[in-house]
């Protein structure tokens, strides 16, 4: 009887230890919670600016996009965007043109989204380029990561994976 109240003592001790390590894990350090403070400046009035390192296509593997110009600009409403685009055209289109996606212009309906708990802040936006319909949808994390997926009208979708930062002077 001993050794069975011993072994269930133990087991008591062992998974409080458990629980009590595994609750620890998510809480956030200063370092997260600074981010996420100038992460939300940003968004919300001095403006930033991303640079995607990879573009990831509907149909085909991970494109390496470092020394390719690439750049989302957010100030206030407005944006200023060109990402090179590799996938399928349904529509749309003529021989000719640069083949990337740009817009520069207000956003339509814009929406930001703060998420305290997680740290990260979505951004829901649409513009229209040309005949073109895009609808963005942008996750920026309080370590300057930043992922966006975008739907065209007459494209097949398509997702980068980048970093944010503040918006430069010369860019204002």
């Amino acid at each position: 009887m001993k050794k069975i109240a011993k072994f269930r003592y133990l087991l008591l001790i062992l998974c409080v230890t458990l629980m009590a390590c595994g609750g620890s894990r998510n809480q956030p350090t200063d370092a997260d919670l600074r981010g996420y403070e100038e992460l939300k400046e940003q968004v919300n009035g001095s403006g930033f600016e991303i640079e995607n390192q990879w573009a990831i296509p509907l149909r085909g593997g991970r494109i390496n996009l470092i020394g390719n110009p690439n750049y989302i600009r957010f100030k206030g409403d407005n944006v200023d965007l060109f990402l090179p685009y590799f996938g399928e055209r349904q529509s749309g289109g003529g021989y000719g043109e640069g083949g990337g996606i740009e817009y520069d212009g207000p956003t339509e309906k814009l929406e930001i989204i703060e998420n305290q708990q997680n740290r990260n802040i979505r951004i829901q936006f649409e513009a229209t380029a040309g005949t073109e319909n895009l609808k963005f949808y942008i996750n920026l994390h309080s370590n300057g990561n930043a992922e966006t997926s975008l739907n065209s009208s007459q494209r097949d979708a398509i997702s980068y994976r980048g970093e944010a930062k503040p918006l430069k002077e010369e860019n204002e």
